[in-house]
């Protein structure tokens, strides 16, 4: 099949760059920093080294540039993957879909401009 026919089936686009991504557990003590594969404005695609089960709370501060202040977001763990693989920094890790489900509307705003202005500017070059 030719991959320029097939349909997106996303909700939303999403950038594959820059954005990092401090977590914690709901009711778990200790933040963790892991990798960000990608950002949507629904959520976030993540490296976790930890095995974690879908509907898994996590609290999240998000930064979406270097020189921007971190928002926080509530999310949820919705999938991840079955095996681990070898991340860039040569760790494994378990893919993990995080779905956004609390963040206040202002930084909301900002994450999806940020998001479509790169997506726009990628598209140019």
């Amino acid at each position: 099949m030719d991959a320029d026919k097939v349909k997106e089936k996303r909700k939303f686009p999403r950038l594959k760059d820059g954005v990092k991504v401090i977590y914690k557990f709901m009711g778990v003590l200790g933040e963790k920093k892991d990798e960000v594969l990608d950002i949507s404005q629904g959520g976030i695609r993540l490296c976790l080294k930890e095995k974690t089960r879908p509907g898994t709370l996590l609290e999240l501060a998000v930064v979406i540039t270097p020189d921007s202040s971190p928002f926080f977001a509530l999310a949820k763990v919705v999938w991840q993957s079955g095996k681990r693989k070898l991340g860039p920094k040569r760790e494994l890790y378990y893919e993990t879909g995080v779905e956004f489900l609390k963040m206040d509307m202002q930084h909301k705003m900002l994450m999806i401009e940020y998001i479509y202005n790169r997506i726009k500017k990628d598209k140019k070059a």
